[in-house]
């Protein structure tokens, strides 16, 4: 027994030596990292630490280099952002960003794909964070409202009212309400829980519904025809037709005209425009008081001049009231459709679902119902009891104030990607955050100081009202 145990101890002390004498000696991995990825060299410190050595830092670009990098920066910034916005002009006259208008997260992946084309400059001086920043608000920046936006909307609240020397804004003996709506295939898109088509088709039978028998309604389409594909693109651009006559409201043939089409092609706005001013080229501006609401999601995709069209639409003698709709349109759609808005003398809202259009068609309601009455014989002075601007004003205040909030939260989601993609150094973005915290609170500022401005007009008369903002804010008549 003692003869077996001690053997057993030999060949335990023969294994361990083994054991030993292998861990001294060198052995592949058995997880050996890909030759194209070898592994980080270790070295001992004089403290007998080990750390791994530090990898080759990237050379840095040659002044050629940085100079082509600043210039690709600059290129990215709209002409019109020439410095950052310091006054309430500067914000309200600003571009609207290309993604503005809506949520970062809606459009992340679009955005993503402009951001990754931005230069990373190492140690960029102020000048350069500046310019960085302006290239951003290219992206982000808000369509703030101007006051003008003001004064057309206190045209609209007094309509019917004498002051008003707009003849646009008198009663007439007859009231036509024409609809030119987008159906182009972007029309198929969500907004909330259903399509814009099917939002702009509810709001439009709800409209038409509430307006007295003796208003007249009518609703032309254009982009109902074809695709969205190059081939049908000639198809597409050259029809606009009229699915509802000018008339009065009929149940049945409404419905009848809503269920004619859906979205499909290109955006022929010129065309539409054009076409809608022969609808009502029976029904002059002396006797007739003739409102037009363009409704679109999109620019022109057809090669038209949307915006010439519109100014000879508005010197036209129908002499309509245009009201331009932007349904949840980019940046550059809003640039276009406030040109167009603005050279046929009208106004632009932009809408993001089916309540803020039925809330844009109730303003030509509430018309509509001073107009009958004012048929029945009732006097303006009898119409416009206890008249106030406060709404007007309060939109105009909410409305900056919802802009300024998210743009905020749009360039914050913005500066998390930049630092998440790795496409700017996490100091250059460090800057630009405290700029956007300043610019922000700019903002808050003006827009609290000319809401102020505006309430203080509301017991003034029409008048007094428009004159004031006139000269505070240097602007030209209409």
């Amino acid at each position: 027994m003692t003869t077996t145990k001690s053997f057993f101890i030999v060949i335990l002390l023969a294994c361990l030596f083994g054991l030993y004498a292998c861990s001294s000696g060198e052995a592949e991995p058995v997880d050996a990292p890909p030759a194209d990825n070898p592994p980080v060299k270790v070295e001992l410190q004089p403290n007998g630490s080990e750390q791994g050595k530090k990898e080759t830092p990237e050379p840095e670009p040659s002044a050629s280099e940085r100079e082509e990098q600043v210039k690709a920066l600059k290129a990215m910034i709209p002409a019109e952002l020439s410095k950052l916005p310091k006054t309430a002009e500067d914000f309200y006259n600003m571009p609207p960003g290309l993604f503005s208008g809506t949520t970062y997260g809606k459009q992340k992946e679009e955005i993503r794909k402009v951001i990754s084309q931005i230069p990373n400059i190492k140690d960029p001086d102020q000048e350069t964070i500046e310019l960085y920043y302006l290239a951003l608000l290219g992206l982000l920046a808000e369509d703030y409202p101007e006051p003008l936006e003001i004064i057309n909307q206190i045209k609209l609240n007094d309509f019917g009212n004498p002051e008003v020397d707009d003849p646009r804004f008198q009663f007439k003996e007859q009231y036509n309400v024409m609809i030119v709506l987008d159906a182009s295939g972007s029309m198929g898109h969500m907004a909330g829980n259903k399509t814009r088509m099917e939002a702009a088709k509810e709001a439009i039978r709800s409209f038409a519904a509430s307006l007295p028998p003796e208003a007249r309604v009518g609703l032309r389409v254009y982009g109902h025809e074809g695709s969205g594909a190059e081939s049908q693109k000639e198809l597409s651009c050259s029809k606009s037709d009229v699915m509802y006559p000018l008339q009065g409201y009929d149940s049945q043939k409404i419905n009848e005209a809503l269920a004619q089409f859906k979205p499909a092609g290109w955006t022929p706005i010129a065309l539409a425009l054009q076409q809608a001013q022969e609808d009502l080229r029976s029904y002059k501006g002396e006797n007739s008081t003739n409102i037009i609401y363009l409704v679109s999601d999109g620019i022109e995709t057809c090669g038209g001049d949307p915006v010439a069209v519109a100014k000879q639409l508005g010197d036209s003698d129908i002499t309509p009231i245009v009201n331009v709709v932007g349904f949840g349109v980019d940046g550059e759609g809003q640039r276009q459709l406030k040109q167009v808005a603005e050279a046929a003398g009208g106004r632009y809202v932009l809408i993001q679902d089916q309540k803020e259009l039925q809330s844009e068609f109730q303003k030509a309601n509430e018309i509509a119902r001073k107009w009958i009455q004012w048929r029945n014989g009732a006097t303006y002075d009898a119409l416009s009891a206890n008249l106030s601007q406060a709404a007007s004003i309060h939109v105009y205040g909410s409305n900056w104030y919802s802009n300024s909030v998210r743009e905020s939260y749009n360039f914050l989601s913005l500066f998390t990607d930049l630092n998440r993609l790795k496409i700017l150094d996490k100091g250059t973005i460090s800057a630009l955050e405290k700029i956007e915290k300043q610019q922000d609170q700019i903002i808050v500022k003006h827009g609290r100081e000319m809401e102020a401005f505006l309430r203080d007009l509301n017991e003034k008369s029409y008048k007094e009202a428009v004159a004031a903002i006139e000269q505070t804010y240097k602007i030209r008549k209409n």
